[in-house]
């Protein structure tokens, strides 16, 4: 007599659904994250002059900020402008509540926030693909020490990005622990009165690190990454003041859904801490409940 049962034809269909998961989020991760993130620190910060002006040039569609086919100044402002809104469109629509409780009928739950970000670098490929170069210059240092001193301090604010997700939960803001989690067999589970949105996401982590002086440093590096610039043109301008605005918008819904979601220990954050640039807490830090994730 055999010692293992053979498999029923549910066994089968999960194990085929946990082989999709697994393929699915892992090339989402390694593959659409860190390629679009690489893409866009080239795209913003001009880095991809030498291929495109190279024979490589064709290779890829290589394409940057103030680098492509310049267009009357008023229609490159208006393609710019509605690139930017889809984009923010995207991001906001697709991260309230009530979109997501409606999604995740249709999306399994354990492959919603990799679905989401699929979307997302859609959006941002439409815009790095269709955007329009303005190259009027606003500034151009070209001094020697200065120059790479500013892409290096542009470049360090991509990195605040990166620290500050890991820090506040890396795996699970870009769905690997959800896809984790369901190949090995553990729930869906999320807090009370959430939403998949902050599926198992560690807020608040203020006790310690960039989170403690700051209730957004990633956006901090966001806007180093857009404003910091050695050129600084009119199409660059307008990418820099399109995102940080979607910033200021996005940090108000979401400050007001994190609130409900941790009720005073958020308010007391907020109340205490700087929204953006990091800053002394204004007053004796207090221990804020650690609440179980599972």
């Amino acid at each position: 007599m055999s010692e293992f049962a053979e498999p029923t034809a549910e066994d089968i269909r999960l194990r085929r659904r946990k082989i999709f998961a697994f393929l699915y989020g892992s090339f989402i991760y390694i593959i659409g994250v860190w390629g679009i993130l690489l893409y866009t620190v080239g795209f913003v910060g001009n880095y991809f002059g030498p291929i495109i002006n190279s024979r490589f040039g064709g290779v890829l569609p290589w394409k940057s900020i103030d680098m492509g086919v310049v267009e009357p100044f008023w229609t490159a402002l208006a393609i710019n402008i509605v690139l930017l809104i889809i984009l923010g469109l995207q991001h906001s629509g697709m991260a309230r509540p009530t979109f997501k409780n409606w999604w995740t009928r249709i999306v399994p739950k354990h492959l919603e926030r990799s679905t989401y970000i699929v979307v997302a670098i859609a959006a941002l490929v439409l815009l790095q693909w269709q955007w329009r170069p303005i190259p009027n210059a606003l500034w151009d240092v070209q001094d020697p020490f200065w120059r790479p001193a500013l892409n290096w301090i542009s470049f360090a604010g991509w990195l605040t990005v990166l620290w500050a997700t890991i820090l506040v939960g890396h795996w699970k803001v870009f769905g690997v622990d959800q896809v984790i989690d369901f190949l090995e067999d553990r729930p869906y589970t999320k807090l009370p009165q959430t939403t998949p949105e902050y599926y198992k996401v560690g807020w608040p982590t203020t006790m310690k690190g960039l989170w403690y002086w700051s209730r957004h440093p990633d956006f901090l590096g966001f806007i180093i990454a857009f404003w910091v610039t050695p050129t600084m043109t009119i199409g660059h301008l307008t990418f820099a003041i399109g995102l940080t605005i979607y910033i200021m918008i996005g940090i108000y819904f979401l400050e007001r859904n994190l609130i409900k979601l941790w009720g005073p220990d958020y308010e007391e954050y907020v109340k205490t801490r700087a929204k953006i640039i990091p800053w002394f807490v204004k007053q004796r830090p207090i221990v804020l409940s650690q609440r179980k994730t599972e």
